[in-house]
Order: C-alpha cells, then structure tokens, then sequence
C-alpha cells in the first residue's frame, strides 16, 4: 500500500463511519418515520443493529485519531 493510498483509506474512515451511524438511525431506530419495520426482527435486528452502531463508532473514532496523529 503505497502512502497515497494510506491516505486516502484513512480519509474514508469518517464518511463510512457517519453513513452507517446515518442508517443504524434510520432503519434500526425508526428516525424520522422513514422506515417502519426494517424486513428482521427479534435477535438478529438487535444484532444488525448493535454491529452498524459499533462499526460506526469504530470508524469515526479511528478517524478522528487518525486525523489528529497526522496533524
């Protein structure tokens, strides 16, 4: 991986994070009324759920970090 490419994945971390926080809010969490029954119930919407929350949390974090350490 050359540093241009380093650069570039780091820079997406961000976006993907602030996507998925967007959809976990909207389709698990009923925000907005936008979406009423996601298509999964019980355990596995829990699970979705919790995995789109903590794959959010990790790249938003991971990028802020990242983008404070390279300044």
């Amino acid at each position: 991986m050359t540093v241009g490419e380093n650069t570039r994945s780091r820079q997406l971390l961000i976006p993907i994070g602030g996507l998925a926080l967007v959809f976990q809010s909207i389709a698990f969490e009923g925000t907005f009324g936008l979406i009423e029954h996601p298509g999964v119930s019980g355990v596995l919407r829990d699970v979705l759920s919790g995995g789109l929350l903590l794959v959010a949390t990790v790249c938003l974090f991971g990028g802020v970090y990242l983008r404070l350490r390279s300044s």
